[in-house]
């Protein structure tokens, strides 16, 4: 679990003097390493937290004895220890991004300061500042249910519930948001760990109460047991995905693939290798033009963690994108959707049209030798088409 603590009124000790901070992180690690010092004090931190010593950043699993973390900070000791711990860390400390505590250096984030996360530093601050809120409703036995609306039930207003389901091994979390299509604004989350036959319960109550909501989940090999139960559930707005590679809208209109019909289509949402970029770009996009209204901390928690490694956007070691690849899902599945929607009423309004003025189209009969030519607005067509 992670959580953070916004400030407002205190400054923090740099090596550029005191400056602002934008709050504290606290974070669960199931390892953390041990340090011991030659004046008896001890210190715990993460793998992963970054120490700068002389203008060089030392990771805490690479500390080693006798290396001199501050001026009178010399190792004498360093274990890991795999046990779960509470670790605290400052977030978002202006210009230099780094502070003091107790005579050593640190970077205020293991990943931010080294421009390696997808969302840059500057935005994951802007909306933790800006538009995360406190939930108006915590739900569930475990209050994981977090929600930030109630749904409207007017017919114009629409959502979309996109799930990610758990792997089942225990170090990752079954989630859910539920975005308004329109707005693009984040109404409601969850993340937790859950059976998938009671998750799959789940989605279809909460889809249910968000206004029949279009119901996304990712068909991993885990996701079928929950899909299962939403379709034996009878949930009429379960998303559905084309079984050839279709991409993008475009794909979609351009084929006249219809939604409605099955066959070629298997139930949930492919999150393939080819598609997977595509969501995460499209995802980047929309977060940088701020057009995505997040609420949740524990969403922008998993964006400072979400970092570019070995060329692929996944969560650093240690830490869960189970949130941001499942709100990845929900925006590239909104944007799919949405276009189809248009499509469908644009179509409507052409057979409309055309129906209503197909008295004026065609004139004229048959020929009287039989042809198929017609008299179409002053040409002569041939309909052997119509045979």
């Amino acid at each position: 679990m992670i959580e953070s603590y916004k400030n407002t009124k205190y400054k923090v000790k740099t090596p550029t003097g005191y400056k602002n901070f934008v709050g504290v992180r606290r974070t669960t690690k199931a390892k953390v390493v041990h340090i011991t010092f030659e004046d008896f004090t001890e210190l715990e931190c993460s793998l992963d937290h970054i120490f700068v010593v002389d203008g060089c950043e030392v990771l805490g699993k690479d500390v080693k004895p006798n290396q001199k973390l501050g001026p009178n900070k010399t190792v004498t000791d360093t274990k890991i220890k795999e046990n779960k711990k509470f670790l605290y860390d400052l977030i978002g400390v202006e210009d230099d991004s780094l502070y003091i505590a107790d005579e050593i250096v640190s970077h205020n984030c293991d990943f931010s300061s080294s421009g390696n996360t997808v969302i840059t530093p500057e935005l994951i601050q802007w909306y933790l500042q800006t538009t995360t809120q406190e939930p108006i409703q915590k739900r569930g036995y475990d209050e994981a249910y977090w929600i930030w609306e109630q749904p409207s039930y007017n017919k114009s207003t629409s959502y979309i519930v996109t799930a990610d389901v758990a792997r089942g091994d225990g170090s990752d979390y079954s989630a859910f948001h539920v975005i308004d299509v329109e707005t693009l604004t984040q109404v409601a989350e969850y993340k937790g760990q859950i059976t998938t036959k009671d998750f799959g319960n789940m989605l279809v109550s909460v889809a249910t109460e968000w206004n029949d909501a279009l119901l996304v989940i990712e068909n991993n090999n885990v996701g079928w047991a929950t899909i299962q139960q939403v379709l034996d559930r009878g949930y009429k707005n379960l998303y559905y995905t084309y079984k050839s590679d279709v991409l993008d809208s475009d794909v979609f209109i351009a084929k006249g693939y219809d939604m409605a019909n099955k066959t070629d289509m298997v139930a949930g949402f492919t999150m393939s290798h080819k598609v997977r970029p595509l969501a995460i770009s499209k995802f980047d996009l929309l977060t940088r033009e701020k057009s995505i209204i997040f609420r949740s901390k524990r969403f922008i928690d998993e964006l400072a963690t979400f970092i570019w490694k070995d060329g692929k956007a996944q969560a650093a070691n240690g830490y869960n994108d189970d949130l941001v690849m499942c709100m990845c899902q929900g925006i590239w599945v909104r944007d799919t959707a949405l276009r189809l929607r248009q499509a469908g009423i644009d179509l409507t309004k052409a057979a409309l049209n055309a129906t209503k003025n197909s008295a004026t189209i065609y004139t004229g009969a048959m020929q009287k030798n039989g042809s198929w030519k017609h008299n179409v607005n002053g040409r002569d067509e041939d309909l052997t088409w119509l045979l």
